[in-house]
């Protein structure tokens, strides 16, 4: 939102930066989603425009409830407020394409984090929804925590969608407002239920609106230190597809693989094309697993009832 493309670019570029030593394990690819929908913002502004308003600055006025607003533009503002519907954003042309874009990577065993700002938030969110709904080998995606989404000065209610198991979700979701950030305080006055702002930086922004990724989030104090730990915490709660495995020498488990990213084990039995995970297993364990004299008796004594399970098919 009063952000073009040309922002978005710069907002990739200075979020490398930010995040370049700070996901060990990972080997990191920086893509843009960028949406061209007109978005709320330019709404008001031909609400005005259409009555021949010749000082814009009134809008902000208006808005900010310095000034009483006149009856023709809060009417607007409600018809605004009344078709701004998020989940139409599932039928516009740049969401399907992010769309099919994330779930390619996701087949190809990768992870996906949207960092989202603004008015992107609403295309983060049907994003979630729509990937969610998809499947691949067997697996539903929605078992798995394939994608997560950093939410940035967010006008949307929330963040991501319930998955199949409990608390999934909140491992691979945040959300980051400013407390100073003018631009979602205003939308809350006109009837958009944004999520609560939850952080308030020191000093003074050169973005008078304290709403720019770049200017107000990433290079604030402390919202920049805030923003990193966020999106490295969902990093590392992400997991992937089945990923590839190595055959074992045992009658008890035919094959194992080991996330250290994530911390996850992987295995599946003889006889069985089911496979299981196990969450947050140290990758000593995986090492020691995998050399043991007796793969099954290791894994029955150290691994079996010890960590976190789930079958994947």
């Amino acid at each position: 939102m009063l952000n073009d493309r040309e922002d978005a670019v710069e907002a990739q570029a200075m979020l490398s930066v930010l995040m370049s030593d700070q996901l060990a394990g990972y080997n990191v690819s920086y893509d843009l989603s960028y949406n061209y929908n007109e978005n709320i913002a330019y709404q008001f502004l031909e609400v005005a425009r259409q009555k021949a308003l010749q000082d814009y600055s009134l809008i902000f006025l208006w808005l900010a409830g310095v000034e009483e607003a006149p009856s023709w533009f809060v009417e607007g503002m409600e018809s605004i407020i009344n078709s701004y519907d998020a989940f139409s954003y599932v039928f516009d042309g740049d969401l399907s394409q992010h769309i099919r874009e994330y779930v390619r990577k996701i087949g190809q065993c990768r992870k996906v984090l949207l960092v989202a700002h603004s008015q992107g938030n609403f295309y983060g969110n049907e994003a979630w929804r729509a990937v969610y709904e998809s499947s691949e080998v067997g697996v539903a995606f929605n078992q798995l925590k394939l994608m997560g989404m950093v939410s940035v000065a967010t006008p949307a209610s929330l963040v991501g969608y319930p998955l199949v198991y409990e608390g999934d979700k909140q491992k691979v979701t945040r959300y980051l407002t400013l407390y100073e950030d003018w631009v979602i305080s205003v939308l809350g006055r006109v009837g958009i239920n944004a999520l609560p702002a939850n952080v308030s930086n020191s000093g003074e922004s050169d973005d008078w609106m304290n709403h720019s990724f770049v200017m107000s989030y990433l290079s604030g104090d402390p919202s920049g230190d805030v923003l990193k730990d966020q999106i490295r915490s969902v990093a590392y709660n992400l997991e992937t597809l089945p990923f590839a495995r190595d055959a074992l020498d045992s009658s008890a488990l035919a094959s194992a693989g080991y996330d250290p990213a994530a911390r996850i084990l992987e295995v599946q039995f003889v006889g069985s094309e089911s496979l299981y995970r196990y969450y947050g297993v140290p990758e000593w364990v995986y090492r020691d697993l995998i050399s043991a004299e007796s793969i099954g008796r290791y894994y029955n004594q150290f691994i079996r009832g010890q960590y976190l399970s789930r079958r994947l098919n």
